[in-house]
């Protein structure tokens, strides 16, 4: 008996070590891949340029609007106040898209501010409604126009317009056509070299804004740009320890490494000689990593692909003296600040049906986000728009550790002021949860793109910094364990966190949205239909609005925007009201508010395309209000 027993127990000891043996072989001889995926194109060119032209257009108008009424203000300035007259002076030359400033009286100018390159009434000869046009002209390489009002006295008032901001929104996107038919904007493209809308290609979407006759040709090529079609980034690795103390001798012991990004216990190395696929096949047998994976990319999710930073901006991030609210654990309930009537917002009653369709009115009578902090993980924020600076709490730069959160692309503005501009103070838009505290979290770059890595380290930063919401208008199809490892901790931490959807019209599930712990977002049209280019599957959660979103844009600039990166912050806003309203709700709880109370569409309850439906902020307040 006894050696029938250990015959058994040298049979199967043998056979244990033979299969360590074969695993040992073939792991050691079986590459590491790196799985690639092809995401299918299901949008039509033709369709995106279409959108863009339109949200070109409504931008040009918008912005129109915004200079006809700070002329009118301007207008009714007491200028024979010296005191009051030199700040209004300091006021124009400082403006950023007007170049001087006059107001006439029997064809003569009686004030005059800044300077006017040509002062030509008679050039005045396209008029819209109260206003009157010139023809854009170039001085000294610059583009100009005259923008002229005749006040109820009689009275003119004329401004010298620069049109540096047309060309800087337009980017590498579109050309601009005055309403004689001549191009006075292009693009960056070398091949795009027309002098008159004769020149135009067959094919090509087209809008004309109104108020000028302009004409807006879309020329984009691309869905994507090329640089973001590696999905991620060569011969570079992300490394998390298992223990952080080890770190440095570890490195010491691979000097081959060289380490771009100290984030212990997490690093980002590169290999001079080895591919990805070699440098993480054999990072992944090194017993102190927790975590070997590729440097995966991650960008923003905007119809407006344009990778093209604005000119780069040397302003410091405003300062805020807010005190830090204390983490959600045990806070009481605060008294809120609510609107019982519209905002004054200049564009809101215009501009903004987007807010309108989410019933937010019902909504701003139950709360307005008090005492919620809202970070924003994007291309950062302008740290002085004027609808946002005085809201903004402290901000992070992923890439260099620093507090500058500037914005030089827009991107981020855009997404921050959907969420939580400033409301009801006469200037631009109103904001979802517009009493909340923005944190301006910087993890996508001037052009648009980040890595796992720098949202990763966002999420950590705006966690420690109280954030009871975190919004990703971000992302890729590439899953990344160091990326959720930061979702689950976050959402450990009872931080709602919310995630676009993405803009490809595919089924294919992006990251962070896939993420069990993320609520994700898909994007709806004015109509309630699904966005054409939104991204759909099981994992929707809610949709919000999405196709020509107004908001805002750096150097007090407000652009219209599509995209399902647009439709994300109308959900941490909303997020941000039921916080505020119900600080006592667990994260999952506030889920369940917005996914129960939205507005059923499409295939009765939830489905792949709207989720449970477009979300519904007077009701979801209501739910909640008197429990």
């Amino acid at each position: 008996m006894l050696w029938r027993m250990a015959k058994t127990v040298l049979i199967v000891g043998l056979i244990g070590i033979g299969l360590a043996i074969i695993g040992r072989a073939l792991i050691d001889d079986n590459d590491f891949t790196i799985q690639t995926k092809k995401i299918p194109e299901q949008l039509e060119i033709s369709a995106m340029n279409h959108l863009m032209a339109e949200d070109l257009t409504m931008t040009t108008s918008m912005f129109l609007k915004q200079l006809s009424a700070q002329m009118q203000r301007w207008a009714n300035q007491d200028l024979t106040d010296q005191e009051l007259r030199t700040r209004f002076e300091e006021e124009v030359i400082e403006h950023p898209h007007f170049h001087g400033f006059a107001i006439i009286e029997n064809d003569k100018v009686i004030e005059q501010v800044g300077h006017i390159e040509r002062m030509d009434v008679s050039k005045l000869t396209h008029r819209h409604m109260k206003s009157n046009f010139s023809d854009p002209y170039s001085v000294e390489g610059k583009q100009y126009m005259l923008m002229g009002e005749m006040l109820d006295d009689g009275r003119t008032v004329l401004g010298e317009i620069d049109l540096s901001f047309v060309k800087s929104f337009v980017k590498g996107l579109a050309s601009v056509a005055d309403a004689n038919g001549t191009f006075f904007v292009s693009g960056a493209d070398p091949e795009v070299d027309w002098k008159t809308t004769e020149d135009i290609p067959e094919n090509l979407e087209a809008e004309t804004v109104p108020e000028l006759g302009w004409q807006i040709v879309v020329h984009s090529d691309d869905q994507k740009p090329e640089q973001l079609q590696q999905p991620f980034f060569e011969r570079q690795a992300v490394i998390k320890f298992k223990h952080p103390e080890v770190a440095q001798t570890w490195l010491m012991e691979n000097q081959d490494l060289q380490v771009l990004e100290d984030h212990n216990p997490m690093f980002v190395v590169e290999s001079k000689t080895e591919s990805t696929e070699q440098l993480i096949q054999r990072l992944r047998k090194e017993y102190d990593l927790a975590i070997a994976e590729p440097n995966y990319k991650i960008s923003k999710q905007v119809i407006l692909f344009s990778t093209d930073p604005n000119e780069p901006r040397h302003t410091s991030p405003a300062q805020n003296n807010r005190q830090q609210n204390q983490r959600r654990t045990g806070r009481e309930q605060v008294q809120q600040n609510v609107l019982t009537s519209k905002p004054n917002d200049e564009f809101f009653e215009p501009y903004q049906w987007n807010l309108d369709q989410i019933e937010i009115d019902e909504g701003w009578n139950l709360a307005g986000g008090q005492g919620v902090k809202i970070a924003i993980l994007d291309t950062g924020v302008d740290p002085n728009h004027l609808d946002l600076a005085e809201k903004l709490g402290p901000g992070y730069n992923s890439f260099d550790d620093t507090s500058d959160f500037s914005d030089a692309h827009g991107h981020g503005t855009h997404v921050a002021g959907v969420a939580a501009a400033l409301t009801n103070n006469v200037t631009g838009i109103a904001g979802v949860s517009w009493d909340s505290t923005i944190l301006p979290v910087k993890v996508l770059n001037d052009e648009g793109e980040g890595s796992s890595f720098e949202v990763a380290k966002g999420i950590y930063w705006a966690v420690e910094q109280g954030a009871d919401v975190i919004n990703m208008s971000l992302g890729d199809y590439y899953s990344s364990d160091l990326l959720h490892e930061a979702i689950r901790y976050a959402y450990e931490q009872d931080v709602v966190l919310i995630a676009a959807s993405g803009n490809d019209n595919v089924q294919d599930p992006m990251y962070p949205a896939q993420y069990e712990e993320v609520f994700t977002v898909a994007a709806v049209d004015e109509a309630r239909n699904r966005a054409f280019f939104s991204n759909y599957g099981e994992h929707i959660d809610v949709t919000a609005p999405g196709e020509h979103i107004p908001s805002l844009f750096p150097d007090n600039n407000y652009v219209v925007m599509s995209g399902t990166s647009m439709a994300a912050p109308h959900v941490a806003g909303l997020a941000g009201l039921i916080r505020s309203l119900r600080p006592d709700l667990t994260n999952e709880e506030v889920y369940n508010v917005m996914r129960s109370t939205a507005k059923d569409l499409g295939t009765a309850g939830q489905d792949p395309y709207y989720g449970f439906g477009e979300i519904d902020i007077a009701a979801a307040l209501q739910s909640i209000a008197n429990q």
